[in-house]
């Protein structure tokens, strides 16, 4: 008989299918979107802009430690925390849907005020974010989600991995795999899509054109808002929309 697993024990089996599937979706998503013409030409675009940034100092290091600091963060996260949370127990699907909804929001609503406090806070982390904002806004491309400063690198990935293991001890049972790979997924893509240029402002672009666009106002210098970066609902609550 296949072994039941239960809340809080170390399911490696559903931790490495989290991974193995999350992976092979983004590059499935990624080759099939790729497909579509207006996304092509927007991937070409940001290619030959990206090529163009890399050449100059500021970003090959930071690129090659923020990887670095990722790359750890989430390999602690797959071995040591994820095979305690993940679980194949059977879920409605409603309930897996409402936990992806509370995850990424909770999220948001921390990440914003990580963002806009901490970050351009008037400390040391303001000149972390600093590095970030070297990224301005009539040059962004989708590199510009990379340039970040090992701390910034780490705090964000951490953040949403302390939200979710949180979620998981409030709620007393742990996320169907299914939740952990969408919710992931959206944090991830949401991250890089956020620094695009989408060159179109027609279908099927329109939305990402609009997304990149908020957040590239973000990016013409320290003393602007739109903090959020799953939605800008806390910066329509709080009053730094733009």
């Amino acid at each position: 008989m296949t072994p039941v697993h239960t809340w809080m024990t170390y399911n490696w089996q559903a931790s490495l299918t989290t991974l193995l599937l999350t992976v092979g979706l983004v590059a499935l998503g990624r080759f099939l979107l790729f497909k579509v013409p207006a996304f092509a030409k927007t991937r070409n675009h940001n290619r030959q802009a990206n090529r163009l940034k890399i050449k100059t100092p500021k970003y090959p290091g930071r690129l090659n430690s923020s990887h670095k600091v990722a790359f750890f963060t989430y390999l602690v996260f797959v071995i040591a925390i994820l095979p305690f949370i993940a679980t194949f127990q059977p879920q409605p699907v409603w309930q897996m849907l409402l936990d992806v909804f509370v995850i990424l929001m909770v999220y948001d609503f921390f990440y914003y005020l990580m963002h806009r406090f901490l970050f351009h806070g008037q400390g040391y982390f303001r000149q972390v974010h600093a590095v970030h904002h070297q990224a301005r806004k009539t040059n962004l491309t989708s590199i510009d989600a990379l340039l970040l400063h090992p701390w910034e690198a780490f705090l964000g990935n951490a953040l949403y991995i302390v939200v979710t293991v949180a979620f998981c001890v409030a709620v007393g049972r742990g996320l169907h795999v299914a939740s952990l790979i969408i919710s992931i997924l959206i944090y991830t893509q949401l991250n890089q899509i956020n620094h695009v240029h989408f060159p179109e402002k027609r279908f099927p672009q329109k939305l990402l054109h609009w997304i990149g666009d908020k957040h590239s106002l973000h990016h013409i210098d320290m003393h602007h808002g739109n903090y959020a970066t799953i939605t800008l609902l806390f910066d329509k609550l709080f009053g730094t929309f733009e």
